[in-house]
């Protein structure tokens, strides 16, 4: 236990032993601190400065001119100086004051100045820089430091705290502690010894609560300043943005889009805010689809739509959208449109790009089957030949196998002959050209001649061929040769592909304007794949090489083109597999007063083909 040390008893003027001046002027408290300092030494005492270095240098210079005033030589001598943050530093512990330290480092200073006996004037603001750092409790129990060494020794402590730190109404709890922390709460220091230590401390409450709410009405007016500009800076940035944006109410309606949304799609405000949004989307399952996702509380990230123009064109866009929800109500929805143009069209190029990949693979493997097919039907009339000639050097002298031999070679040389017309025509048609000699035809007759083609066909295999034939004639203007090559093609495709004892029919219509050739059989009929490609070059052709039948599978290719370049049409159906076909060829009826014609309606002439 410490023992009391006896020192002179202070003039009944002299200052309470720890009292506290919170300030707002740094100028008027320095001059207070320096009056009082300088009170102290005047009397031959001492003085201890502990403070920020600033403070420390205006108190040095404030003392020495009220010296100069006064004629004294040494001013100073007696006056100690510490730095604020450096003492706090030799005895705070994890933000706390650390009792026994203090009473090293800062007790052992106040009381070595009091064994003298003399007065002791101290003035700290080591409080006020813990209160800086927000150590409001550290402040609070230094103080109290202070006031178990005032209980020792015999000084007076003049503290000071800057307003601005208890400048919120928070701050109430902690200011008051303060305040009962000290004898007295001083306003200034001439008024100290007329005060009344109760009246000052309640005086110096209600300044704090006066100057905590103008600081909070302050900070209220620069808040809503503050949020004023930032609201200015959000609409600016929304407005100005680079990207589409707009705001959609519950029901739809828009309520708000920024000037990149409207340029995108080219309305005026007042044609597209207030409207709903379903109005401007092309696809209403889709409008209607993103609108019930949003309200369920989803987000939607680059959703696809296709939008209204105002100039009637399509925008291809993604958007992307959520809610905003308030007690489980959606009020409204935030709405990313961004152009989705280019990547449309990579997507839609890259599907053309995977159809034509298709559609080229498809037609290599049938150029392939073709060429294997070709290879075989050039070889087979090739054994026949070369054994007649062989047999020829044999039978030379025997006028009857000779004969028998060269009907031999001319079936084969025939057969031959009608491979190689079928590779000129598939020329013509690959480079674009073929020649029509045409003029007014009686399509009966043409088919007559056609029947005639494929009666010994028809004949081998035990078919029935019908033919359904109008009285009248029907004229076209056509190619002879190439009209009865089209009709022969198609009964040869019913022949190969009707089985023994089948019948093929073959009706001829005529109507105002048009002629319908229906031919139709009882054969193994075709599926939906086959008949999707049925006339296309090769593709029908996708047959075995050994196939009995035999032909390269290039007469309906050619026949479409022929019916085409006429100026006629011809399509294919079959009900399926083992159902039969049956394939119509349309082509332009001339009136039968033109029977008559002149030569001068006939002719060749060179026209594009189209497939």
């Amino acid at each position: 236990m410490s023992t009391q040390r006896q020192n002179p008893t202070l003039h009944q003027s002299h200052p309470p032993p720890h009292f506290v001046r919170f300030y707002q002027d740094e100028v008027t408290l320095l001059s207070e601190v320096a009056e009082f300092i300088e009170q102290g030494l005047r009397t031959s005492g001492t003085a201890i400065v502990i403070a920020t270095n600033d403070h420390i240098t205006a108190l040095q210079d404030q003392l020495q001119g009220l010296a100069s005033l006064n004629g004294e030589e040494q001013p100073l001598k007696h006056l100690i100086v510490l730095n604020a943050e450096d003492t706090l530093a030799l005895f705070m512990v994890d933000d706390w004051p650390d009792e026994r330290l203090f009473d090293r480092t800062v007790g052992s200073v106040v009381r070595s100045a009091c064994d003298s006996g003399t007065v002791v004037h101290a003035f700290g603001e080591m409080v006020a820089v813990l209160c800086s750092r927000g150590l409001y409790n550290a402040a609070v129990r230094l103080e109290e430091l202070w006031n178990s060494l005032a209980r020792e020794c015999r000084f007076a402590l003049f503290c000071a705290y800057p307003w601005q730190q208890f400048s919120r109404p928070g701050d109430a709890a902690a200011f008051q502690r303060i305040c009962f922390a000290h004898d007295q709460v001083c306003h200034s220091i001439q008024a100290l010894e007329k005060s009344d230590p109760d009246v000052s401390r309640q005086l110096a409450i209600l300044q704090q609560e006066n100057h905590a709410l103008r600081c909070e009405v302050v900070r209220g007016r620069e808040a809503e300043a503050t949020l004023q500009d930032r609201e200015r800076e959000l609409m600016d940035f929304l407005e100005n943005a680079a990207e589409a944006l707009h705001r959609v109410g519950p029901d739809g309606t828009i309520l708000w889009a920024n000037k990149a949304e409207l340029a995108m799609l080219g309305y005026r405000w007042d044609e597209y805010v207030g409207h709903h949004i379903s109005e401007f989307h092309t696809d209403s399952d889709v409008i209607a689809s993103i609108l019930t996702r949003l309200q369920q509380g989803q987000t939607l990230l680059d959703e696809p739509a296709r939008l209204n123009r105002r100039d009637a064109s399509i925008q291809h866009v993604v958007i992307s959208s959520n809610g905003c929800f308030e007690n489980g109500h959606l009020r409204y929805t935030r709405c990313f449109t961004r152009d989705a143009t280019e990547r449309h069209l990579l997507v839609q190029l890259h599907r053309e790009r995977e159809v034509l990949v298709t559609k080229l693979s498809e037609a290599n493997r049938a150029k392939d089957e073709f060429l294997a097919m070709l290879g075989h039907e050039l070889r087979n009339p090739l054994a026949p030949v070369s054994a007649a000639a062989e047999v020829l050097k044999i039978v030379a002298n025997d006028p009857e196998r000779v004969q028998h031999v060269a009907g031999v070679l001319k079936r084969q040389v025939r057969h031959m002959t009608g491979l190689v017309d079928d590779l000129l025509d598939v020329a013509r048609v690959t480079r674009g050209l073929i020649a029509l000699d045409t003029s007014v035809l009686d399509l009966r007759a043409i088919l007559t001649d056609a029947a005639e083609q494929i009666a010994s066909r028809v004949q081998a295999s035990n078919q029935s061929l019908q033919l359904d034939i109008p009285r009248e004639p029907v004229l076209v203007m056509a190619d002879r040769k190439r009209i009865v090559q089209v009709v022969a093609n198609i009964l040869v495709n019913a022949n190969k592909f009707t089985p023994n004892g089948g019948t093929i029919n073959m009706r001829l219509r005529a109507d105002v304007g048009e002629t319908e050739l229906i031919v139709s059989d009882t054969g193994i009929g075709m599926d939906e794949e086959l008949l999707a490609h049925l006339f296309d070059l090769f593709v029908q052709g996708r047959r075995t090489p050994d196939r009995a039948q035999g032909g390269l599978g290039l007469g309906l290719a050619l026949a479409r083109s022929l019916v085409e370049l006429h100026g006629g049409s011809i399509a294919a159906a079959s009900k399926g597999t083992g159902m039969g076909s049956t394939f119509i060829i349309r082509l332009p009826r001339l009136p039968n007063d033109l029977g008559n014609a002149d030569n001068e309606r006939s002719g060749p002439k060179l026209v594009p083909i189209l497939g």
